[in-house]
């Protein structure tokens, strides 16, 4: 059973088509990141998702259960969009009792628990009103974990963060994922997602370009490494007595990219040392989410 499977999903506001037959799977352990710039069709995606939208077509599933029938997940899944939802002049602790008792959770963790998880225990008496962006944010989540929710769902939660909030909400992300739970965060913030995803779909007009293991998205299954030696002639002519390698040469700074193969990177090493050439750089060459949307984009646009 999936935590979350959208089959062909479409959604329009009039003229505006939001979401365009979009399909996608989430499965238990997951951190997945549902990724693109603002107006993607990210939270509208996520809105259908979750019951608070219903979608023009297609078909959702999530913990088991059809969409329409996704009250049957109550106390599963728990969602936090990006304005928090608290009561200003309650205290943290006296919010988190409130939203318990709105809830009707019964058992699994207690408001103390969900404090102590996000970080917010020696705050428990204060106002909500007076908490920072970054405090704020983390009520919210801690609000979310009441219960027992096997699916948090998280929409733009870095928005609006500063550097050291942006780390400290991602560490928090870690920190639930080895804990157990499935995590769903959409975002237009690729570089700091790419720290913390392990699955990862791509949005862009209301489409999904890609979705896959993060290692899949940005390459690294196929191993692509970068050498950087001298003298370029004799590199060169080693590299041509390798069998197998993909070699190509970039500019004229004595760089080259290419797939290993079945090759020991260690063995290749050894053979361009004995050879004489001196090696300053061997590692394998990741993208970066950035440069793979941009090439989807890119990809995108040539085919339309």
């Amino acid at each position: 059973m999936h935590a979350l499977e959208i089959n062909s999903l479409s959604k329009r506001f009039g003229r505006v088509h939001a979401v365009r037959d979009v399909s996608l799977v989430v499965e238990h352990g997951q951190i997945y990141g549902l990724l693109g710039p603002n107006g993607s069709g990210k939270t509208t995606t996520l809105a259908c998702a979750l019951g608070l939208l219903r979608p023009d077509s297609g078909t959702v599933r999530i913990l088991g259960e059809a969409g329409a029938r996704i009250a049957r997940t109550k106390g599963r899944v728990a969602a936090v969009f990006d304005r928090a939802t608290l009561v200003p002049r309650l205290s943290v602790l006296r919010n988190l009792n409130y939203a318990r008792s709105l809830l009707g959770h019964k058992g699994g963790r207690s408001a103390t628990d969900c404090l102590r998880m996000v970080g917010l225990e020696e705050h428990r008496r204060q106002r909500a009103d007076r908490l920072s962006l970054g405090q704020s944010r983390r009520l919210s989540i801690a609000r979310a974990l009441l219960g027992k929710p096997e699916l948090l769902v998280f929409d733009e939660p870095l928005s609006g963060l500063d550097t050291l909030g942006v780390l400290e909400m991602l560490e928090l992300f870690k920190d639930l994922h080895a804990q157990g739970l499935t995590l769903l965060l959409s975002s237009h913030r690729l570089h700091e997602m790419e720290r913390i995803v392990t699955h990862a779909g791509v949005v862009q007009g209301g489409k999904v370009l890609r979705s896959e293991p993060l290692s899949q998205l940005l390459g690294l299954s196929k191993k692509p490494y970068r050498l950087r030696a001298e003298p370029q002639a004799l590199v060169s002519q080693t590299l041509e007595a390798v069998p197998g390698l993909g070699v190509s040469l970039h500019g004229t700074d004595g760089q080259w990219e290419f797939d290993l193969g079945a090759l020991n990177p260690s063995d290749l090493v050894q053979a361009l040392v004995q050879a004489g050439c001196a090696v300053s750089e061997f590692a394998p060459k990741v993208e970066s989410l950035q440069s793979v949307f941009e090439s989807l984009l890119k990809n995108e646009g040539a085919r339309s």
